[in-house]
């Protein structure tokens, strides 16, 4: 979780309460009109460091509220919930929660209204509760979690320095490529796997071949990090050279959590079924310093293990906050951090990297991913590789990668007068 600074008290609020003090009784009225008009929740700029911004969530109580609670995708494992909880303004329908925020901070957020304060022993008692939260009903902005239709939605939270995302916007004068979506059963792991393919603007079939992006995890990137608008835009800027768009999505949930993260069958999949397909019906290339395999959490594991095991076809990863803490206690007799260990004690191999991981990842795990994703880091670097590595101000989620992607895919393509940049 965030550091909170409690001493430090809304503006905002505190005006609320000294109004309703001297007898100002439409001045809670006159609070929802504005959150209304703006949108909540309430940012404000106190002291003189631009760099943190005041977050003030807001409940309206309709009548039953016993609590609410506010979770960052993080949660208590202690019964001290005073982190969480929001505070009733006395004799009114507003309850709030006030954060000092990195001013760059771009993540999303849930309420738990009236939880029953039960402390989580592992994370995975954070997620069996997540159907139980709900979004902001104060905050228009929320997308779908997890890339799939039948998931649950959170609320985005954007503070003003959050960098910018202008490539996953519609351009006019923009040509624009065309996707094609079937499904494929693959006789090999015997579930069935939805592929979308876009093509550029302009594409030949019987032309020059074009460099290949793999994408996993497909559906989220294409509805929530309109990752063709990227392509399109980045091409027509002259950004990067016109790329074939594989987007894959595994079946379901459950699937995807047993397929992607190292599964040697998944791997033959993909070598066997899947890219003999691509090569087949569009015109790409066979080299792999052109082609990348890229995603998310199990997906960016997935796509360092791809390469790892064909580096004669993925020359290119680029891994958005990669899950390298695996298989953490889930597969018995199998190392922590066993896709980094399989790196450490193999020959360099013919890859380059670009990996990113969020500040706010370190939520109620077993293991702390900014450490293993800071080891995995390292590994690579003493071994060799060249390695892009960036840690951005935000959360595990789309709202952060939809923007990190493009400076990844960038990396792979400086301009002739940058310097690559590696922060770590």
């Amino acid at each position: 979780m965030l550091d909170q600074e409690t001493s430090i008290a809304s503006p905002r609020i505190s005006r609320l309460a000294a109004d309703i003090e001297n007898g100002a009784t439409q001045a809670v009225d006159e609070l929802w009109a504005e959150v209304a008009e703006s949108g909540a929740p309430l940012m404000e700029q106190v002291g003189d460091d631009e760099g943190r911004t005041l977050v003030t969530f807001l409940w309206r109580d309709p009548g039953d509220t016993e609590n609410v609670l506010v979770f960052f995708f993080s949660a208590p494992s202690s019964d001290d919930f005073s982190e969480y909880r929001m505070d009733r303004l006395p004799g009114t329908d507003v309850w709030y929660k006030s954060y000092l925020l990195p001013s760059e901070l771009r993540t999303t957020y849930l309420f738990s209204v009236n939880d029953a304060l039960v402390p989580f022993a592992s994370y995975a008692e954070v997620l069996e509760r997540l159907s139980q939260y709900r979004t902001d009903p104060l905050n228009p902005r929320d997308y779908t979690l997890l890339g799939n239709p039948n998931e649950f939605r959170v609320s985005v939270l954007e503070l003003p320095e959050a960098p910018k995302q202008p490539w996953n916007v519609p351009r006019r004068g923009v040509p624009k490529g065309k996707s094609h979506m079937r499904s494929m059963d693959s006789s090999i792991l015997r579930t069935r796997h939805h592929i979308a393919v876009h093509t550029p603007p302009g594409y030949d079939p019987g032309g020059d071949d074009h460099d290949v992006l793999l994408l996993f995890d497909g559906w989220s990137y294409y509805n929530f990090a309109s990752i063709t608008t990227v392509l399109d835009n980045l091409l027509f800027t002259g950004r990067i050279p016109p790329y074939v768009l594989v987007m894959h999505t595994n079946e379901d949930q459950d699937v995807r959590a047993r397929e992607l993260p190292c599964h040697r069958p998944f791997v033959d999949f993909l070598n066997e079924e899947l890219m003999p397909w691509v090569h087949e019906n569009y015109n790409i290339t066979s080299d792999p310093a052109r082609t990348v395999v890229a995603g998310s959490c199990f997906g960016g594991l997935a796509a360092a293990y791809a390469a790892f095991e064909s580096p004669e076809r993925f020359g290119n990863v680029i891994s958005q906050s990669g899950s390298f803490w695996w298989p953490g206690k889930g597969v018995p007799g199998v190392k922590d951090e066993w896709m980094t260990e399989q790196f450490k004690k193999s020959p360099k191999l013919p890859i380059r990297f670009s990996m990113s991981i969020g500040s706010m990842e370190q939520a109620i795990m077993e293991f702390d991913p900014m450490t293993t994703h800071r080891h995995a880091r390292d590994v690579l670097q003493e071994k060799g590789y060249e390695v892009d590595y960036v840690e951005y101000t935000g959360g595990h989620d789309m709202v952060c990668w939809r923007g990190t992607i493009v400076d990844q895919l960038l990396s792979f393509h400086p301009r002739p007068d940058s310097q690559p940049k590696r922060r770590s």
